[in-house]
């Protein structure tokens, strides 16, 4: 009970704060300071529900990650993606990324599962627009631009699943083996180039995302010095 008074209290602080920030400016009438900025925050608690990420971690500017969520060395999220763990815990290996608007999250309850956790192991690559809810994907995969993989899945080290494909609720995709379509179905035995191919990728992406990071320096003073000649 005391825990939650204090939150509300410090959340009606900010608000105050950001209210009194605004008539400020009004008042200073200085267009240098009404340059417009994001509120948004990439990494965000829900409550008491707070994300864990290594500092190797990337996650873009207008990506989302939310409530109970670990995320490990040298994983990424991208642009526009959303990882949240606000019904059940997101877990996130290393070297994995999680590319533009794909969602990761979760259900409170599956059937037939004491929660609804979604595991991802690491080198695992979530291509744009998937989705991702309560499952196991197990490590080295690719999950495909616009696939859904649901409740209770269960996606095995070193298997792919194709573009677009729905992997339904319960099904099990076993190792090293490429499937696709609604609902997916087996295609083929991956060969060993393709296999070796899902560490390579995944690693790739990480050295991808330490470029952008890059560009993301930290708050410094320029604004005050502006302020000064303005």
């Amino acid at each position: 009970m005391m825990k939650r008074m204090f939150y509300e209290a410090g959340r009606a602080m900010r608000e105050a704060g950001t209210a009194l920030d605004r008539v400020g400016l009004d008042v200073m009438a200085k267009p240098i300071f009404k340059e417009p900025f994001a509120r948004h925050r990439p990494v965000m608690n829900l409550f008491d529900k707070h994300p864990v990420t290594d500092p190797s971690v990337f996650v873009a500017p207008n990506a989302t990650v939310v409530g109970n969520v670990t995320i490990a060395h040298k994983s990424n999220v991208w642009y526009g993606a959303v990882v949240r763990g606000d019904q059940a815990r997101v877990e996130i290996g290393g070297y994995t990324n999680i590319q533009d608007r794909a969602v990761v999250t979760t259900a409170k309850e599956v059937e037939g599962q004491s929660s609804g956790v979604t595991k991802i192991g690491s080198h695992v690559t979530v291509c744009p627009g998937a989705v991702l809810r309560s499952c196991v994907v197990e490590g080295h995969n690719r999950i495909g631009a616009g696939a859904v993989v649901n409740d209770g899945a269960l996606v095995e080290e070193f298997a792919i699943v194709a573009d677009g494909a729905v992997v339904h609720p319960g099904r099990r995709i076993p190792g090293g083996q490429l499937w696709a379509g609604n609902p997916a179905e087996f295609v083929r035995n991956l060969t060993k180039e393709e296999m070796a191919a899902l560490e390579i990728d995944a690693e790739a992406a990480s050295s991808l995302a330490e470029e952008h990071a890059a560009e993301f320096l930290p708050t410094s003073a320029v604004h005050l010095d502006a302020e000064k000649t303005a």
